[in-house]
């Protein structure tokens, strides 16, 4: 009985592991943080809806149903119409083959009845040679119930955080574990404790990033669902295992948190960090998970021995 209710974490906290290797499979890897920030106005022409979404990656345009609008492409041509009878794709535009709207031919292919359109424009990049602090201009031609128009918007190239208040922030932390873990019974509460900490950052971190992430969710949320069975077998198994299976709980939890958080990096030097939670908060939850998982892993290690434990 005793080997089971050993067993049992491992057991889930390889299952844990598994689920981002799906998750990475996706179509898309998720995105964390940038260094551009795209704006357009929410109405930039009248009866047209527009919003930036997934990372400044995706432009949605949703029209009413009474206004017939023309998306033009890279060379004038017209890529996607919307009118009464939905948003259709212009098969012969080089534009929307590039764009991935439809498969190259003759004619054009209703994508919806519905009114309102989402796709990875890649006009959305943003021209090199963008100064820190400053912006430019980005414009997407349009016609709009047959008149020439401009979707009109702005490029931000938004400063980078400074890194070192949290690398000394990560430092102050380590040192004060490594004073606190003197004995080997304390290294088993300061592990548990630290490998808390860690489940609870990779599900804020993840939580955050699934709620911002529209296009991509399906993969965010894979994560998030990890960090929650994370986060609940941790509190069982550390708050009510023995000393020696808490210990490398502690070392699996934190190993497993710590890894589902590492892609989320980006955020300490990026400017524009993609989560619906404040710049801070995420940089924050990251941190506590990598740095708490961490050294719950090196905790939980160093207090395994079950005859060191004892003493």
């Amino acid at each position: 009985m005793q080997r089971v209710r050993r067993t049992i974490p491992a057991v889930v906290a390889i299952a844990v592991l598994a689920v981002p290797g799906t998750a990475a499979a996706h179509a898309r890897g998720r995105t964390a943080a940038l260094d551009y920030r795209v704006r357009i106005p929410a109405e930039p022409l009248e009866g047209v809806h527009a919003e930036v979404i997934d990372g400044d990656r995706q432009l949605r345009l949703r029209v009413d149903t009474h206004v017939r609008l023309v998306v033009r492409g890279l060379v004038g041509e017209p890529v996607a119409r919307s009118g009464p009878d939905g948003v259709w794709a212009n098969r012969a535009s080089p534009t929307a083959a590039s764009d991935k709207l439809a498969k190259a031919g003759p004619g054009w292919v209703r994508l919806t009845r519905g009114h309102s359109l989402t796709w990875h424009d890649h006009r959305l990049a943003p021209p090199p040679g963008i100064p820190v602090g400053s912006t430019a201009p980005f414009a997407l031609p349009v016609r709009l119930g047959g008149r020439a128009a401009t979707i009109r918007g702005t490029f931000e190239h938004v400063p980078r955080p400074p890194l070192w208040p949290w690398l000394i922030g990560a430092a102050i932390a380590i040192a004060a574990l490594a004073v606190a873990a003197r004995t080997r019974r304390r290294r088993v509460a300061l592990a548990a404790v630290a490998a808390m900490v860690a489940a609870l950052g990779a599900l804020a971190q993840s939580t955050g990033i699934a709620t911002a992430d529209p296009i991509g969710q399906t993969g965010a949320w894979f994560q998030t669902a990890s960090a929650a069975l994370l986060a609940l077998v941790a509190a069982i198994v550390l708050l009510r295992a023995g000393a020696v299976t808490r210990a490398w709980a502690a070392t699996i939890a934190g190993a497993v948190a710590a890894a589902l958080s590492l892609g989320s990096l980006g955020v300490f030097w990026h400017g524009v960090v993609i989560s619906s939670l404040s710049p801070g908060l995420a940089r924050l939850a990251t941190a506590a998970a990598i740095v708490g998982g961490s050294a719950a892993a090196v905790l939980g290690v160093l207090a395994g021995d079950p005859k060191a434990v004892r003493r």
